[in-house]
């Protein structure tokens, strides 16, 4: 026997088909008009069953499907929502830091070098006045605002800002390299001289260019009896030194030292002196004082001693070395009265003869007498 609905082969006494599950209807079957209706309407109401398991599994499934659809479009918008924030944060730290940067010291400063460089010189003189803002006592600041307005041409605000750089930090070696270089431009020569004058071993070592030494003086200052020779050693090359004797200030226009200087007078001399370097840079003005008197020769020796003499005598002069006598009966010799050359006569009578020494320099000795009584 078979299974009206489904056609399977059923068992002897089945009571249901063991395929579609339905109830074995153990009837005769009979072909009558009222069987085959009933048949009818049970195969429609199996097909519509059929039908209606079919929708409804498709609408389970479909179900199903909405909502994995339904899952992963929220997974997408949290996963969109994650992205989002994480963007916006992004974008605000970045506006922050970007803010933050636009604003600092060295944003300012590194804007205000480009506008210098590129000669912009009003943008340049806004940003680091900005950067000051930051940061009032920074020293780079104020001596990058000191070459822009060298730059602009307003030297004075450029040299009172280095100043002040120079009085805060003396040890501001970039502070002395502008400062120099605006003195350099103008000229201003005795300015380098005094500013490395002041400034520590540190920076003239740096910038020994600018620094003019004064050479050393042979001989200094003091009385003297003879001639003095004076000499500079250790010139250095390219250096010139000028000088007077008169005790005026010595410049570029004075004499120039060339060969030993000669004081061979007596008097007093007020010697200064002054060095300038390849830069033309001064040094700093020396000065020494000679005072110079000579000694006078030694008299000279006259033979014989004074006395009465029975016999007419020569009269001897010993003439003392590199000098000149001169002679006189009765009277005080000068460089006018006779020059000995040779002994000279007694003369008769009662004689005082006097002599005198006068050497190269003009200098005289004290008179040298003796007295001779000779009647012949």
């Amino acid at each position: 026997m078979k299974c009206r609905s489904c056609g399977a082969d059923l068992g002897e006494g089945a009571l249901f088909c063991p395929v579609c599950g339905k109830e074995v209807q153990w009837v005769p079957e009979y072909n009558t008009l009222e069987t085959l209706i009933r048949q009818r309407e049970i195969q429609k109401q199996e097909k519509k069953r059929r039908e209606m398991e079919a929708r409804r599994e498709r609408e389970k499934e479909e179900k199903k499907a909405e909502l994995e659809r339904k899952k992963k479009r929220h997974k997408k918008q949290v996963i969109n929502g994650v992205i989002g924030t994480v963007i916006l944060l992004g974008a605000a730290a970045f506006f922050v830091a970007y803010q933050t940067r636009i604003h600092s010291f060295s944003y300012q400063m590194d804007q205000a070098q480009t506008a210098y460089v590129r000669k912009d010189l009003e943008s340049a003189l806004s940003y680091v006045a900005k950067a000051k803002e930051l940061e009032p006592d920074n020293l780079h600041a104020q001596i990058l605002e000191a070459r822009i307005y060298a730059r602009d041409n307003n030297v004075s605000a450029a040299e009172s800002i280095l100043d002040s750089v120079i009085e805060t930090d003396p040890g501001n070696a970039a502070a002395y390299g502008e400062l120099l270089r605006l003195y350099e431009q103008q000229k201003k020569y005795t300015e380098i001289r005094d500013l490395m004058d002041n400034a520590s071993r540190k920076i003239q070592k740096i910038y020994y260019n600018y620094v003019c030494t004064l050479p050393e003086i042979s001989q200094k200052g003091g009385s003297y009896n003879e001639e003095v020779y004076l000499e500079f050693t250790d010139i250095p090359s390219g250096t010139k030194v000028f000088y007077t004797l008169d005790g005026s200030e010595p410049d570029s226009d004075s004499e120039k030292y060339q060969d030993p200087i000669e004081l061979a007078e007596e008097g007093t001399f007020v010697f200064k002196y002054v060095a300038y370097n390849q830069k033309s840079i001064p040094s700093n003005i020396g000065e020494e004082e000679y005072v110079i008197s000579f000694d006078a020769p030694s008299r000279p020796l006259i033979a014989p001693v004074s006395g009465r003499y029975e016999y007419q005598e020569n009269i001897i002069v010993t003439v003392p070395e590199g000098c000149t006598v001169y002679y006189a009966f009765d009277e005080t010799p000068t460089t006018e009265s006779t020059e000995y050359t040779g002994p000279v006569p007694m003369p008769e009578g009662e004689h005082t003869f006097s002599a005198i020494s006068v050497d190269g320099r003009g200098k005289i000795s004290p008179v040298a007498s003796e007295v001779y009584v000779y009647y012949g």
